[in-house]
């Protein structure tokens, strides 16, 4: 617009001198020129105003820079505040977890004891039954011997004969097949006692800790395999009784025991049946066995 006010202006300039200018013409000179004043006024103002403007702007860049920065320095000193504060209201929470938690094993561990004592009274108290029934057994006196002549028992033998070792000890052998283990555990021991010199005793007593054992009165057992192992010296039971006794241990919780049990039957019969089961036994619980030397014959 300017420039076009001003070439008009020129055009007026340019026009020739002889040429006479009218009124309308010397006022439209004026009006342009005032037109002219008019706009570079308005051009400064502009540029003025322009120049303020870009300086409120470039102060509001900069206060809002600020502001920003003051925003997140803020923040992050209320984020830590929140952090610290929540972390001390949680110490005595977490204190008093750890303590509950504490309470509870012990609790456990005081449930887990007393059902282990519990569990020995039982035995303790299955041991004394089975004690006071063999001392009954040992303490009652023999039957009197029925009058000579007499009708025969039902074992084919007459009333005035005693019952002979085998049939006594076939007579237990048939109530613990028939599974009457504590009627055979009772027979088998009346045997032992009639007649602890004969070959079938040692087995009778061996029968007598298997019953046990079968039972878990694994204290009982054990006994009653030392009887096998004590009471016949060596005999073809023997092996069987320290294999059994070392069962009997394991089962009583007397793992080192069971072991040294088996290590002795590995070293005594090295070549049997008896000692591979016991060596497996022990590989079983995790232990090296040291194989015995090479034979021919197993028993």
């Amino acid at each position: 617009m300017k420039r076009y006010i001003g070439g008009i202006g020129l055009f007026l300039l340019l026009t020739p001198a002889g040429s006479s200018a009218s009124k309308e013409q010397q006022e439209m000179q004026r009006d342009i020129a005032q037109l002219q004043d008019q706009v570079q006024r308005l051009q400064s103002s502009f540029d003025q105003q322009m120049t303020a403007i870009r300086t409120l702007v470039e102060q509001a860049l900069e206060a809002g820079n600020k502001a920003n920065t003051s925003v997140s320095v803020l923040s992050r000193e209320v984020t830590q505040t929140l952090d610290r504060e929540l972390k001390d209201s949680l110490r005595p929470v977490a204190g008093l977890s750890a303590k509950v938690d504490n309470a509870n094993n012990d609790l456990n561990d005081v449930k887990a004891a007393m059902g282990e004592l519990t569990s020995q009274m039982n035995r303790l108290q299955q041991q004394l039954g089975d004690i006071n029934n063999a001392i009954k057994v040992m303490q009652a006196p023999a039957a009197p011997p029925p009058p000579v002549g007499s009708d025969a028992s039902a074992g084919g033998v007459g009333r005035g004969v005693p019952p002979s070792a085998r049939q006594v000890y076939e007579n237990a052998r048939a109530d613990y097949s028939s599974g009457k283990a504590d009627l055979a555990a009772s027979e088998f021991a009346e045997f032992v006692r009639m007649f602890p010199d004969d070959p079938q005793a040692p087995e009778a007593q061996l029968t007598i800790g298997l019953v046990h054992l079968s039972q878990m009165k694994y204290e009982q057992a054990v006994m009653d395999f030392d009887a096998v192992l004590e009471r016949f010296g060596e005999n073809p039971k023997t092996p069987d009784a320290y294999l059994m006794k070392g069962r009997a241990l394991k089962g009583a919780g007397q793992r080192d025991a069971a072991v040294t049990v088996w290590r002795k039957l590995i070293a005594k019969y090295p070549h049997t049946d008896d000692a591979d089961s016991a060596a497996e036994q022990i590989k079983a619980m995790g232990l090296r066995v040291t194989p015995p030397a090479p034979a021919a014959h197993k028993k």
